[in-house]
Protein backbone atom coordinates (compact mmCIF):
# COMPACT_ATOMS: atom_id res chain seq x y z
CA UNK A 1 0.00 0.00 0.00
CA UNK A 2 1.75 3.52 -0.95
CA UNK A 3 1.71 6.07 1.29
CA UNK A 4 -1.13 8.30 -0.46
CA UNK A 5 -3.57 5.09 0.59
CA UNK A 6 -2.32 5.34 3.71
CA UNK A 7 -2.80 8.95 4.27
CA UNK A 8 -5.72 9.87 7.01
CA UNK A 9 -8.83 12.32 5.97
CA UNK A 10 -7.65 15.76 5.80
CA UNK A 11 -10.58 16.53 8.48
CA UNK A 12 -7.95 15.07 10.79
CA UNK A 13 -4.96 17.47 10.59
CA UNK A 14 -7.13 20.21 9.56
CA UNK A 15 -9.11 19.91 12.50
CA UNK A 16 -5.74 19.59 14.88
CA UNK A 17 -4.87 22.60 12.59
CA UNK A 18 -7.88 24.75 13.35
CA UNK A 19 -7.69 24.79 16.74
CA UNK A 20 -4.01 24.84 17.47
CA UNK A 21 -4.67 28.53 15.12
CA UNK A 22 -7.37 28.84 17.77
CA UNK A 23 -4.85 28.76 20.80
CA UNK A 24 -2.22 30.27 18.65
CA UNK A 25 -4.64 33.85 18.71
CA UNK A 26 -6.08 33.40 22.09
CA UNK A 27 -2.31 32.87 23.21
CA UNK A 28 -0.51 35.97 21.63
CA UNK A 29 -3.88 38.33 22.68
CA UNK A 30 -2.85 37.68 26.13
CA UNK A 31 0.43 38.63 25.36
CA UNK A 32 -0.44 42.02 24.38
CA UNK A 33 -3.06 42.25 27.53
CA UNK A 34 -0.35 40.99 29.86
CA UNK A 35 2.31 42.85 28.14
CA UNK A 36 3.21 44.80 31.80
CA UNK A 37 3.42 41.71 33.62
CA UNK A 38 5.86 39.97 31.02
CA UNK A 39 8.17 43.52 31.23
CA UNK A 40 8.24 42.96 35.07
CA UNK A 41 9.69 39.52 34.27
CA UNK A 42 6.29 38.27 36.61
CA UNK A 43 6.76 34.55 35.98
CA UNK A 44 5.27 32.86 38.53
CA UNK A 45 2.11 35.14 37.90
CA UNK A 46 -0.74 32.50 36.83
CA UNK A 47 -1.82 34.25 34.06
CA UNK A 48 1.49 34.23 32.16
CA UNK A 49 1.76 30.19 32.90
CA UNK A 50 -1.58 30.07 31.48
CA UNK A 51 -0.34 32.32 28.29
CA UNK A 52 3.17 29.75 28.07
CA UNK A 53 0.86 26.39 28.38
CA UNK A 54 -1.64 28.35 25.61
CA UNK A 55 1.68 28.20 23.50
CA UNK A 56 3.06 25.32 24.29
CA UNK A 57 0.14 22.60 25.00
CA UNK A 58 -2.47 24.81 22.65
CA UNK A 59 -0.28 26.11 19.71
CA UNK A 60 2.88 23.96 19.68
CA UNK A 61 1.30 20.37 21.10
CA UNK A 62 -1.95 20.57 19.24
CA UNK A 63 0.04 21.53 15.56
CA UNK A 64 2.32 18.47 16.13
CA UNK A 65 0.18 16.00 16.50
CA UNK A 66 -2.42 17.26 13.53
CA UNK A 67 1.23 17.33 11.71
CA UNK A 68 2.73 13.66 12.84
CA UNK A 69 -0.90 11.88 11.81
CA UNK A 70 -0.30 13.44 8.11
CA UNK A 71 3.40 12.96 8.33
CA UNK A 72 3.81 9.05 9.45
CA UNK A 73 2.63 7.43 6.33
CA UNK A 74 5.21 9.18 4.17
CA UNK A 75 8.32 8.99 7.26
CA UNK A 76 7.95 5.78 8.73
CA UNK A 77 5.59 3.87 5.69
CA UNK A 78 3.04 3.38 8.97
CA UNK A 79 -0.61 5.75 9.22
CA UNK A 80 -1.57 6.57 12.77
CA UNK A 81 -2.45 3.16 14.58
CA UNK A 82 -6.19 4.56 15.18
CA UNK A 83 -8.15 7.64 13.46
CA UNK A 84 -10.71 7.09 15.59
CA UNK A 85 -8.69 7.28 18.93
CA UNK A 86 -6.77 10.19 17.60
CA UNK A 87 -10.43 12.21 16.95
CA UNK A 88 -11.26 11.01 20.58
CA UNK A 89 -7.79 12.86 21.45
CA UNK A 90 -8.98 15.79 19.88
CA UNK A 91 -12.15 15.76 21.24
CA UNK A 92 -10.78 15.05 25.11
CA UNK A 93 -7.42 17.72 24.76
CA UNK A 94 -8.95 20.81 23.26
CA UNK A 95 -11.79 21.40 25.89
CA UNK A 96 -9.54 19.66 28.63
CA UNK A 97 -6.88 22.39 27.68
CA UNK A 98 -9.24 25.73 27.78
CA UNK A 99 -10.67 24.31 30.82
CA UNK A 100 -7.07 24.19 32.49
CA UNK A 101 -5.45 27.24 30.86
CA UNK A 102 -8.96 29.37 32.17
CA UNK A 103 -8.29 27.62 35.76
CA UNK A 104 -4.91 28.57 35.73
CA UNK A 105 -5.26 31.84 34.90
CA UNK A 106 -8.15 32.72 37.28
CA UNK A 107 -6.75 30.34 40.44
CA UNK A 108 -9.63 28.05 39.86
CA UNK A 109 -9.17 24.41 40.72
CA UNK A 110 -12.32 23.35 40.25
CA UNK A 111 -11.69 24.09 36.48
CA UNK A 112 -7.83 23.86 36.61
CA UNK A 113 -7.71 19.97 37.86
CA UNK A 114 -10.76 18.69 35.91
CA UNK A 115 -9.67 20.50 32.41
CA UNK A 116 -5.96 18.68 33.37
CA UNK A 117 -8.06 15.19 33.73
CA UNK A 118 -9.27 15.63 30.56
CA UNK A 119 -6.17 16.86 28.41
CA UNK A 120 -4.06 14.79 30.45
CA UNK A 121 -6.55 11.65 29.12
CA UNK A 122 -6.46 12.94 25.69
CA UNK A 123 -2.11 12.82 25.62
CA UNK A 124 -2.00 9.52 26.78
CA UNK A 125 -4.61 8.37 24.05
CA UNK A 126 -2.22 10.20 22.05
CA UNK A 127 0.78 8.64 23.48
CA UNK A 128 -0.92 4.81 23.25
CA UNK A 129 -1.55 5.64 19.48
CA UNK A 130 2.16 6.91 18.52
CA UNK A 131 3.62 4.22 20.40
CA UNK A 132 1.21 1.45 18.67
CA UNK A 133 2.33 3.06 15.38
CA UNK A 134 6.10 3.31 16.16
CA UNK A 135 5.98 -0.34 16.94
CA UNK A 136 4.76 -0.98 13.64
CA UNK A 137 6.82 0.68 11.75
CA UNK A 138 10.14 -1.23 9.70
CA UNK A 139 11.78 1.62 8.58
CA UNK A 140 13.74 2.53 11.66
CA UNK A 141 15.94 5.82 11.24
CA UNK A 142 16.89 9.36 12.38
CA UNK A 143 13.02 10.44 12.36
CA UNK A 144 11.36 6.98 13.81
CA UNK A 145 14.29 7.46 16.94
CA UNK A 146 13.82 11.52 16.95
CA UNK A 147 9.89 10.69 16.90
CA UNK A 148 10.44 7.53 20.12
CA UNK A 149 12.33 9.27 22.33
CA UNK A 150 9.53 12.47 22.05
CA UNK A 151 6.95 10.23 22.80
CA UNK A 152 8.82 9.34 25.66
CA UNK A 153 9.88 13.00 26.97
CA UNK A 154 6.06 14.12 26.44
CA UNK A 155 5.22 11.47 28.83
CA UNK A 156 7.73 12.71 31.52
CA UNK A 157 6.18 15.59 31.01
CA UNK A 158 2.94 14.95 31.47
CA UNK A 159 3.93 13.50 34.62
CA UNK A 160 5.91 16.28 35.72
CA UNK A 161 3.14 18.73 35.03
CA UNK A 162 0.53 16.82 37.04
CA UNK A 163 2.52 16.98 39.87
CA UNK A 164 2.93 20.84 39.49
CA UNK A 165 -0.83 21.15 39.24
CA UNK A 166 -1.37 19.38 42.37
CA UNK A 167 1.13 21.13 43.96
CA UNK A 168 -0.97 23.93 43.45
CA UNK A 169 -3.79 22.61 45.51
CA UNK A 170 -1.74 20.66 48.00
CA UNK A 171 1.93 22.11 48.45
CA UNK A 172 3.94 19.43 48.85
CA UNK A 173 7.16 20.43 46.60
CA UNK A 174 7.92 23.04 49.02
CA UNK A 175 11.25 24.29 48.25
CA UNK A 176 11.43 22.05 45.50
CA UNK A 177 8.62 24.09 43.27
CA UNK A 178 10.82 26.05 41.21
CA UNK A 179 13.50 23.11 40.30
CA UNK A 180 10.45 20.93 39.59
CA UNK A 181 9.02 24.04 37.07
CA UNK A 182 12.28 24.66 35.78
CA UNK A 183 12.85 20.38 34.89
CA UNK A 184 9.02 20.59 33.74
CA UNK A 185 9.55 23.34 30.94
CA UNK A 186 12.95 22.09 29.85
CA UNK A 187 12.40 18.36 29.46
CA UNK A 188 8.98 19.81 27.50
CA UNK A 189 10.55 22.05 25.04
CA UNK A 190 13.57 19.93 24.37
CA UNK A 191 12.40 16.35 24.64
CA UNK A 192 9.42 16.93 23.36
CA UNK A 193 9.31 19.54 21.03
CA UNK A 194 12.71 20.10 20.18
CA UNK A 195 13.08 16.29 19.54
CA UNK A 196 10.55 16.42 17.13
CA UNK A 197 11.61 19.29 15.00
CA UNK A 198 14.34 17.76 14.50
CA UNK A 199 12.25 14.51 13.28
CA UNK A 200 10.15 16.14 11.02
CA UNK A 201 12.54 18.48 9.71
CA UNK A 202 15.42 15.81 8.73
CA UNK A 203 12.87 14.67 6.09
CA UNK A 204 10.14 18.15 5.43
CA UNK A 205 13.31 20.79 4.71
CA UNK A 206 15.04 18.62 2.56
CA UNK A 207 11.19 17.82 0.58
CA UNK A 208 10.22 21.89 1.11
CA UNK A 209 13.47 23.24 -0.16
CA UNK A 210 14.52 20.26 -2.77
CA UNK A 211 17.80 20.21 -1.38
CA UNK A 212 19.43 17.09 -2.77
CA UNK A 213 23.09 15.66 -1.19
CA UNK A 214 22.95 16.83 2.36
CA UNK A 215 24.53 14.13 4.74
CA UNK A 216 22.46 13.63 8.03
CA UNK A 217 25.11 13.33 11.01
CA UNK A 218 24.14 16.28 12.22
CA UNK A 219 20.67 15.09 12.94
CA UNK A 220 21.72 12.11 14.01
CA UNK A 221 23.92 14.02 16.69
CA UNK A 222 21.06 15.95 17.81
CA UNK A 223 18.84 13.46 18.39
CA UNK A 224 21.73 12.02 20.89
CA UNK A 225 22.22 14.69 22.40
CA UNK A 226 19.04 16.08 23.12
CA UNK A 227 17.69 12.90 24.10
CA UNK A 228 20.73 12.75 26.74
CA UNK A 229 20.71 15.66 27.83
CA UNK A 230 16.96 15.39 28.46
CA UNK A 231 16.86 12.19 30.43
CA UNK A 232 19.64 13.55 32.79
CA UNK A 233 17.57 16.62 33.51
CA UNK A 234 14.75 14.65 34.35
CA UNK A 235 16.24 12.04 36.12
CA UNK A 236 19.38 13.11 37.79
CA UNK A 237 18.52 17.18 38.78
CA UNK A 238 18.46 16.30 42.19
CA UNK A 239 22.29 15.33 41.59
CA UNK A 240 25.37 17.75 42.11
CA UNK A 241 24.89 20.66 39.57
CA UNK A 242 27.45 19.59 37.39
CA UNK A 243 25.63 16.12 36.52
CA UNK A 244 22.32 17.23 37.10
CA UNK A 245 22.45 20.75 35.78
CA UNK A 246 25.33 21.73 34.08
CA UNK A 247 25.75 19.06 31.88
CA UNK A 248 22.14 18.01 30.62
CA UNK A 249 22.22 22.36 29.45
CA UNK A 250 25.49 21.84 27.55
CA UNK A 251 24.20 18.49 25.93
CA UNK A 252 21.19 19.92 25.06
CA UNK A 253 22.69 23.50 24.36
CA UNK A 254 25.16 20.94 22.00
CA UNK A 255 21.92 19.16 20.14
CA UNK A 256 20.55 22.66 19.60
CA UNK A 257 23.59 23.17 17.73
CA UNK A 258 23.78 20.42 16.04
CA UNK A 259 20.27 20.80 14.44
CA UNK A 260 20.98 24.06 13.74
CA UNK A 261 23.97 22.97 11.52
CA UNK A 262 21.80 20.37 10.26
CA UNK A 263 19.10 23.04 8.60
CA UNK A 264 21.99 25.12 7.77
CA UNK A 265 23.55 22.49 5.09
CA UNK A 266 19.84 21.95 4.15
CA UNK A 267 19.59 25.57 2.91
CA UNK A 268 22.18 25.62 1.66
CA UNK A 269 21.95 22.13 -0.80
CA UNK A 270 18.84 23.58 -2.07
CA UNK A 271 18.02 23.74 -5.56
CA UNK A 272 14.99 26.22 -5.29
CA UNK A 273 17.52 29.14 -4.83
CA UNK A 274 14.30 31.68 -4.02
CA UNK A 275 12.89 30.88 -0.42
CA UNK A 276 9.07 31.17 -0.11
CA UNK A 277 7.30 32.51 2.44
CA UNK A 278 7.33 29.41 4.72
CA UNK A 279 10.74 28.50 4.22
CA UNK A 280 12.16 31.59 4.42
CA UNK A 281 10.33 31.99 8.45
CA UNK A 282 11.53 28.68 9.06
CA UNK A 283 15.07 30.52 8.43
CA UNK A 284 14.63 32.81 10.67
CA UNK A 285 12.95 30.94 13.28
CA UNK A 286 15.91 28.85 13.27
CA UNK A 287 17.77 31.97 14.02
CA UNK A 288 16.03 33.03 16.78
CA UNK A 289 16.46 29.50 18.58
CA UNK A 290 20.26 30.89 17.81
CA UNK A 291 19.60 33.76 19.85
CA UNK A 292 18.04 31.78 22.40
CA UNK A 293 21.30 29.97 23.01
CA UNK A 294 23.02 33.24 23.85
CA UNK A 295 20.21 34.40 26.36
CA UNK A 296 20.70 30.52 28.02
CA UNK A 297 24.15 31.01 28.51
CA UNK A 298 23.83 33.17 31.56
CA UNK A 299 20.69 31.66 33.04
CA UNK A 300 22.03 28.10 33.19
CA UNK A 301 25.55 28.76 34.40
CA UNK A 302 25.41 31.39 37.04
CA UNK A 303 21.55 32.45 37.06
CA UNK A 304 20.87 35.71 35.44
CA UNK A 305 18.35 38.57 36.36
CA UNK A 306 14.24 37.69 35.96
CA UNK A 307 14.48 39.68 32.86
CA UNK A 308 16.56 37.63 31.08
CA UNK A 309 15.24 33.99 32.35
CA UNK A 310 12.26 35.37 31.10
CA UNK A 311 13.65 36.85 27.73
CA UNK A 312 15.33 33.20 27.29
CA UNK A 313 12.11 31.11 27.95
CA UNK A 314 10.29 33.70 25.92
CA UNK A 315 12.83 33.28 23.14
CA UNK A 316 12.65 29.31 22.59
CA UNK A 317 8.80 29.98 22.37
CA UNK A 318 8.81 32.17 19.71
CA UNK A 319 11.73 30.22 17.95
CA UNK A 320 9.46 27.04 18.05
CA UNK A 321 6.56 28.86 17.28
CA UNK A 322 7.40 30.75 14.11
CA UNK A 323 9.22 27.13 13.24
CA UNK A 324 5.66 25.73 13.49
CA UNK A 325 4.23 28.75 11.60
CA UNK A 326 6.52 28.82 8.78
CA UNK A 327 5.50 24.84 7.69
CA UNK A 328 1.42 26.01 8.03
CA UNK A 329 2.56 27.88 4.65
CA UNK A 330 3.56 24.35 2.96
CA UNK A 331 1.16 21.67 4.74
CA UNK A 332 -1.69 23.41 4.62
CA UNK A 333 -2.08 24.16 0.89
CA UNK A 334 -1.01 20.80 0.12
CA UNK A 335 -3.52 19.35 2.34
CA UNK A 336 -5.96 21.17 0.30
CA UNK A 337 -4.71 20.37 -2.96
CA UNK A 338 -4.56 16.64 -2.19
CA UNK A 339 -8.30 16.26 -0.85
CA UNK A 340 -9.76 18.88 -3.27
CA UNK A 341 -8.01 19.49 -6.33
CA UNK A 342 -5.92 16.23 -6.96
CA UNK A 343 -8.48 13.40 -7.68
CA UNK A 344 -9.70 15.75 -10.59
CA UNK A 345 -5.78 16.41 -12.10
CA UNK A 346 -5.28 15.11 -15.65
CA UNK A 347 -9.23 15.37 -15.70
CA UNK A 348 -9.92 18.96 -15.87
CA UNK A 349 -7.00 21.87 -15.33
CA UNK A 350 -6.36 22.72 -11.20
CA UNK A 351 -4.30 25.08 -9.93
CA UNK A 352 -0.93 24.56 -8.48
CA UNK A 353 -0.49 24.10 -4.86
CA UNK A 354 1.34 27.73 -4.53
CA UNK A 355 -1.64 29.19 -6.43
CA UNK A 356 -3.99 28.29 -3.91
CA UNK A 357 -3.08 31.52 -1.64
CA UNK A 358 -1.23 35.17 -1.82
CA UNK A 359 1.94 34.34 -1.71
CA UNK A 360 2.46 38.25 -1.25
CA UNK A 361 -0.04 38.23 1.96
CA UNK A 362 2.14 35.25 2.93
CA UNK A 363 4.95 37.11 2.71
CA UNK A 364 3.20 40.10 4.78
CA UNK A 365 2.00 37.48 7.61
CA UNK A 366 5.68 36.09 8.20
CA UNK A 367 7.29 39.39 8.19
CA UNK A 368 4.75 40.63 10.96
CA UNK A 369 5.35 37.29 12.81
CA UNK A 370 9.13 37.92 12.42
CA UNK A 371 9.53 41.46 13.37
CA UNK A 372 6.51 41.21 16.47
CA UNK A 373 8.91 38.67 17.75
CA UNK A 374 11.92 40.27 17.48
CA UNK A 375 10.89 43.50 18.78
CA UNK A 376 9.28 41.31 22.00
CA UNK A 377 12.46 39.77 22.38
CA UNK A 378 14.11 43.40 22.79
CA UNK A 379 11.38 44.65 24.82
CA UNK A 380 11.06 42.12 27.53
CA UNK A 381 15.26 42.39 28.78
CA UNK A 382 14.85 45.80 29.03
CA UNK A 383 11.48 45.80 31.19
CA UNK A 384 9.67 47.81 28.66
CA UNK A 385 6.16 46.83 28.43
CA UNK A 386 5.25 49.55 25.45
CA UNK A 387 7.75 47.69 23.21
CA UNK A 388 6.57 44.54 24.54
CA UNK A 389 3.14 44.62 23.84
CA UNK A 390 4.01 46.36 20.24
CA UNK A 391 5.71 43.25 20.06
CA UNK A 392 2.95 41.33 20.97
CA UNK A 393 0.02 43.53 18.35
CA UNK A 394 2.46 42.84 15.42
CA UNK A 395 2.36 38.94 16.35
CA UNK A 396 -1.04 39.20 16.53
CA UNK A 397 -1.30 40.73 13.64
CA UNK A 398 0.69 38.20 11.74
CA UNK A 399 -0.72 35.62 13.37
CA UNK A 400 -4.55 36.81 12.17
CA UNK A 401 -3.24 37.35 8.86
CA UNK A 402 -1.91 33.76 8.62
CA UNK A 403 -5.24 32.46 9.88
CA UNK A 404 -7.44 34.29 7.64
CA UNK A 405 -5.21 32.48 4.78
CA UNK A 406 -5.60 29.10 5.97
CA UNK A 407 -9.31 29.17 7.05
CA UNK A 408 -9.95 30.69 3.35
CA UNK A 409 -8.07 27.88 1.89
CA UNK A 410 -9.41 24.98 4.23
CA UNK A 411 -12.99 26.26 2.84
CA UNK A 412 -11.85 25.75 -1.20
CA UNK A 413 -13.43 24.15 -3.19
CA UNK A 414 -12.51 23.02 -7.03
Amino acid sequence: MSAAAKAPPGTLPGSHFAAALVFLLIGITSLVVHAHELAAASYLDPRLTATTHLFTLGWITTSIMGALYQFLPVALGQPIRSVRLAYATLILYVPGLLLFVTGLGTGHPLLMLPGAALFGTGVLLFIGNMCATLHRATKRDVTWYALACAVFFLTVTLVLGLALAGNLRWGYLGANRMTALGVHMHVALAGWVLLVMVGVAHRLLPMFLLSHGAKDHFAKAAVALIATGAALLAFVHHGPPLVGRWLPALLIALGCIAFLLQARSFYRHRHRRALDPGMRLAAGALGILALALIFAWPVIVSGANANIAVAYIMTVLLAISLFVAAHYFKIVPFLVWYHRFGPLAGKRPVPRVNELYSVRTAFAAAGLLATGALTLIVGVPHASAPVARAGALLMLAGAATESTQMFMLWRMRP
